[in-house]
């Protein structure tokens, strides 16, 4: 009787159970603590996702010479170059890849025993400025801090464990309480406008649910690279013959697949994973509205002496 009176709970009025207001607890203090992990490997990890595009739009490589245009010999570039970095030491010359002729030339210089690369117009003779500038330094920077969090390879992908252990119970507890009961179940799968609740809230259901895959994914896959001899054995214990060659890991394929952004090869998924990818971004702020109006303000009113 008290099991089917805590089943029809559950199923009617979810929010008077015991074990979900624990459960609040526990999401809400994750996403307090945990919130400026999650929004720095979110904002980081698009910055993964937008190297290539970086390199192609700030990386000063291509040259259009005219179709008249005739190419310096080698040493016809070694000897301009020469002049135009004066005071500068000619480490290494790498002409344009299979003379294309739309591919500015890698000139590697030194100088007071620092190393300095810059792309060399192959047809004018003119400087194009350093391989890597500052944007590209940056997203390099960033995607340094989603896989390590600068700290190292070993030390950095194990914090990036424990997070993506800790961001898949902040997921799965969240798939547990957006369920809000029979007579509202619907709630959750769009934003209506009309709905009692809030729009940060409507928001940060309706994300939460619909990328749940995507944070599973990435949660599982992080902790996977910062503990693969636990996944190992994990995996080995599922597996009910290891003799045979088969592995019950499909699924950790699949999720390193997701994690890494790749389904698709065409611009526009990449461009569609860059998107998905401050998902966590939106999905935190909004917890953070929520949570900021209905407790700190509520609770800032109670104790205000008007």
């Amino acid at each position: 009787m008290i099991l089917m009176n805590t089943w029809q709970r559950a199923l009617l009025a979810p929010q008077t159970l015991w074990f979900r207001k624990l459960l609040f607890q526990i999401h809400l203090w994750l996403g307090i603590g945990f919130g400026f992990y999650v929004l720095l490997i979110s904002l980081s990890g698009s910055a993964l996702l937008l190297k290539s595009p970086f390199y192609s739009w700030f990386e000063p490589k291509n040259i259009n010479p005219p179709a008249d245009a005739v190419m310096m010999t080698d040493d016809e570039i070694a000897r301009k170059a020469a002049e135009v970095y004066a005071g500068y030491e000619i480490g290494y010359t790498f002409p344009s890849p299979l003379g294309e002729r739309n591919h500015a030339t890698y000139i590697v210089l030194n100088k007071d025993g620092k190393i300095y690369s810059h792309y060399f117009n192959q047809f004018t003779g003119e400087d194009l400025g350093i391989t890597n500038p500052w944007p590209v330094k940056t997203v390099e920077w960033l995607a340094n801090v989603h896989a390590e969090l600068t700290l190292g390879r070993r030390l950095g992908r194990q914090v990036n464990g424990v997070g993506g252990l800790l961001f898949v119970l902040m997921s799965l507890s969240g798939l547990v309480l957006w369920w809000q009961g029979r007579a509202r179940w619907y709630e959750g799968f769009v934003i209506l406008p009309k709905s009692k609740r809030g729009l940060m809230w409507q928001l940060h259901s309706f994300l939460g649910f619909w990328s749940l895959l995507l944070m599973l994914a990435w949660g599982v896959s992080g902790f996977q690279l910062g503990f693969p001899v636990i996944v190992d054995h994990l995996v080995d214990w599922l597996d009910n013959d290891l003799t045979d060659g088969h592995r019950p890991n499909s699924w950790l394929h699949f999720f390193r697949s997701v994690h890494f952004a790749r389904f698709g090869e065409t611009a526009l998924t990449r461009w569609l994973w860059i998107l998905a990818s401050f998902l966590p971004t939106l999905i935190l702020v909004s917890g953070v509205v929520v949570w900021w109006k209905r407790v700190v303000l509520k609770r800032v009113k109670r104790t205000s002496p008007g």
